[in-house]
């Protein structure tokens, strides 16, 4: 499995806030449509040696949306928190990624992300500043932790991508 990826910072200034979150609860429906018009099967099948099924995937998804939430709501709730980390690709064994339900993972997905866009959307501007301290990224920003969240589930995404071209070459 690839390493844990650190937030895109470059030019993210550029971004609204509103753009932000935006692109954050969208990420639901980038998972959705990923895996749209897959059978249970290649949902759960390995066709990229050494890496995750899209079931896995999709359920390590699940289990980093609620590190994020947690962590951006201590950002904007309290002074400088220390943020724990978590090594979230040390789950799947441990969790038995393979047998758990989709739609009750894209579920949990959806419902977070949607709690998550409203609770951002309530915030006063200046909790966007607001600073954390996460153990191997230093210190970042509220806004930080929202283009993280938004970015690893790009990232996975791509994963994704390359197993359906797996299973068409296949």
């Amino acid at each position: 499995m690839p390493t844990a990826i650190a937030p895109v910072l470059p030019r993210h200034e550029e971004f609204s806030i509103e753009e932000l979150i935006d692109a954050y609860q969208k990420g639901a429906s980038e998972i959705r449509a990923a895996i749209e018009g897959m059978t249970d099967e290649e949902i759960a099948a390995k066709p990229v040696d050494d890496m995750w099924s899209t079931l896995e995937v999709v359920c390590h998804l699940a289990d980093c949306e609620q590190f994020f939430a947690d962590r951006m709501k201590r950002t904007a709730a309290t002074d400088r928190p220390e943020l724990m980390e978590v090594d979230g690709y040390r789950y799947n064994d441990a969790m038995d990624y393979q047998h758990h339900d989709l739609e009750e993972e894209l579920l949990l997905i959806e419902a977070t992300r949607r709690q998550m866009a409203r609770t951002l959307r309530l915030l006063p501007r200046d909790a966007w500043n607001r600073v954390a301290t996460l153990s191997d990224l230093g210190t970042l920003t509220l806004r930080h932790l929202v283009l993280h969240a938004i970015n690893h589930v790009h990232h996975h995404l791509e994963y994704v991508k390359e197993k359906r071209q797996a299973l068409r070459r296949g």
